[in-house]
């Protein structure tokens, strides 16, 4: 076994565990030495999961587009080694840095592939946590009360089908503040559904 990549690891989680303290910049530093060890090793999948995780701490430091970037790279190095379940968590992440650059249309498409490919390989804690991710995304954008519900009522499904009440009663319940949000708006205050590209029906 190889020191260089324990090593690897090790900065990875040491990342990861500061990431969840909160204390971003750190876990960026650590982060970075991660993805540096794993390319000199020549890890593709972990130099995957550092890029990802990167990707992540840096859209909690609001750079955007540097996480754009980190997750781009975490995508297609996922893709390379085969691995389609951390493309699909790479989707999702990169969804919600669209979404924080304003890139709604983006973000929506990005968040729709996750979506499917969280579904298909049935992790539907993720695929919960994923269209609540496009419910926000569309929320944000000014989408059509309708789509945001749907998503909040995939969200809800998904969730269920993991085992998660609470998580999918929280889905449901966005989606019923939804429902009531819309009736409490005069007609001209919904905005123009164009910038989302909503299918009409």
């Amino acid at each position: 076994p190889n020191p260089e990549r324990f090593k690897a690891t090790a900065w990875n989680n040491l990342g990861n565990a500061l990431k969840s303290l909160r204390r971003f910049d750190e876990a960026h530093h650590a982060l970075e030495t991660a993805r540096d060890l794993h390319q000199q090793t020549g890890d593709t999948h972990g130099e995957a999961n550092a890029w990802n995780n990167l990707g992540t701490a840096l859209k909690e430091l609001r750079r955007f587009d540097d996480a754009l970037h980190a997750l781009e790279t975490a995508r297609n190095l996922y893709q390379q080694s085969g691995d389609t379940h951390g493309e699909a968590i790479a989707w999702n992440n990169l969804g919600t840095a669209y979404r924080g650059l304003g890139r709604f249309d983006e973000a929506v498409v990005a968040g729709k592939q996750a979506v499917a490919m969280l579904a298909a390989a049935r992790d539907w804690f993720r695929t919960g946590e994923a269209w609540g991710e496009v419910a926000t995304t569309l929320t944000a954008a000014g989408a059509d009360a309708v789509q945001v519900r749907e998503a909040w009522e995939q969200s809800a499904h998904a969730y269920t089908r993991a085992g998660a009440d609470e998580e999918a009663d929280a889905s449901r319940e966005h989606a019923t503040s939804t429902e009531t949000v819309e009736a409490q708006l005069p007609a001209d205050a919904v905005r123009s559904e164009e910038e989302v590209g909503s299918q009409s029906g």
